[in-house]
C-alpha cells in the first residue's frame, strides 16, 4: 500500500500508457555512469540527491551496479546493461548509455507509487517522470515504464531532435 499521501497506481495502466505515448517526449542519457560487476549478493538502496529513498533492489552475481554522476545507484542485469551501455574509450568501469526513453512528467497531480518491474516499490514525487525504453527503429516503447526523480531527470537526460 503507498504510505505518506502518494497514490499507488498500476505501472502497465491505460492512462500511463496513453501518456507516454500521446505526450511522451524522447530522450537519450547525456551523463556518463559507472558500474560495477558484482561477485556477491547485495542490496542497494536508490537515494536521490534529495535524500529520499526512491526504491530498493537486490544485485545478485553478474548484476552491475550502476552509479550515476548525481550519485543515485540502481542494479541492472548482465543482458540489459549490455544493450544499453558501452564502455567509455579509455576509461575503466565509465559507461555511456545507449538508446532513448520516452518521457512525461507525472500525470497524475500528486506524489505516486508503483511496484517496479524488479519487483519493489518506487516512489515519484508531484514532479517525477514516468519512463519507458524506446526503440527509434520500430517506434516502439519496451513497456516496463519506470520512474525518476525530477532533478536527476534534468541532470541526466537531453532531449532528442526528430
Amino acid at each position: 500500500m503507498p504510505s505518506d499521501d502518494r497514490l499507488f497506481v498500476d505501472r502497465l495502466s491505460p492512462r500511463i500508457a496513453a501518456a507516454l505515448d500521446g505526450q511522451g517526449r524522447r530522450y537519450r542519457k547525456a551523463a556518463e555512469v559507472r558500474a560495477e560487476r558484482v561477485s556477491s549478493p547485495r542490496s542497494i538502496n536508490t537515494i536521490l540527491s534529495n535524500g529520499a529513498v526512491e526504491t530498493k533492489n537486490r544485485a545478485e552475481p553478474g548484476d552491475y551496479i550502476v552509479t550515476a554522476e548525481t550519485g543515485e545507484r540502481w542494479v541492472v542485469k548482465p543482458d540489459t546493461f549490455v544493450k544499453r551501455y558501452s564502455l567509455k574509450p579509455g576509461r575503466k568501469n565509465v559507461y555511456l548509455a545507449r538508446g532513448e526513453v520516452v518521457a512525461v512528467p507525472n500525470p497524475f497531480g500528486r506524489p505516486i507509487e508503483i511496484l517496479a518491474s524488479w519487483g519493489d516499490k518506487q516512489v515519484g514525487a508531484t514532479d517525477c517522470m514516468i519512463v519507458d525504453v524506446f526503440y527509434p527503429a520500430t517506434g516502439t516503447r519496451e513497456g516496463q515504464p519506470y520512474l525518476i526523480a525530477h532533478a536527476e531527470f534534468g541532470k541526466t537526460y537531453r532531449s532528442v531532435k526528430r
